[in-house]
């Protein structure tokens, strides 16, 4: 899954790529990445501290922070997240929700949130890398820990842009994720 991420994010010009994994996979991660397109870097105890690992080893000005859980990335959407950075410290995909959202308790519905207004995010997301790194160092000091680095802009004053994401790129999650992404994968051949 890692790979179709790489790939697509190389031929979207994203130079260089930087991949944080686990401690006990990084020999098989750096087997199986091209050391000339990859730097593999130990990740950290939660996806906040993998990518804030990752950012040691950045040295462009702009970011791209993606989720290899997300491995149908296309390069349109890569671009539009690039683009909208340009007027904009972070940017980021995302769609609005259109399933209701209900809270639950002890197996009970509770409420049911008003989903207007609500966007489901997805990256790759893009950062002015010096505002993401002070967003992260902001974080270890105060020990707070959010779902994604947007939540970090956020956080400290910051706003992002968003660009329209896409459906098809779908969060691995489940088992059943699989056979989707896997038709998904047959669509586009």
């Amino acid at each position: 899954m890692i790979q179709w991420s790489i790939d697509a994010l190389i031929r979207a010009g994203c130079t260089p790529i930087v991949v944080a994994v686990p401690a006990e996979l990084l020999d098989d991660a750096r087997g199986l990445m091209s050391p000339n397109a990859v730097t593999v870097v130990e990740g950290g105890s939660t996806r906040q501290a993998s990518v804030a690992r990752a950012l040691e080893h950045v040295s462009t000005d702009r970011v791209l922070v993606h989720d290899a859980s997300r491995p149908l990335i296309r390069v349109d959407l890569v671009h539009r997240v690039i683009k909208a950075l340009g007027d904009a410290r972070a940017a980021i995909p995302a769609l609005p929700i259109e399933e209701t959202i209900k809270t639950v308790s002890d197996d009970r519905v509770v409420g049911t949130i008003f989903r207007s207004g609500l966007w489901r995010a997805q990256t790759p997301q893009g950062f002015d890398t010096e505002t993401l790194r002070a967003a992260h160092e902001k974080a270890i000091e105060e020990g707070f820990e959010a779902t994604d680095d947007c939540g970090l802009i956020e956080r400290y004053g910051g706003k992002a842009a968003i660009v329209w994401g896409d459906r098809r790129n779908l969060k691995i999650t489940y088992p059943e994720d699989f056979d989707l992404a896997e038709a998904l994968l047959g669509e586009s051949e």
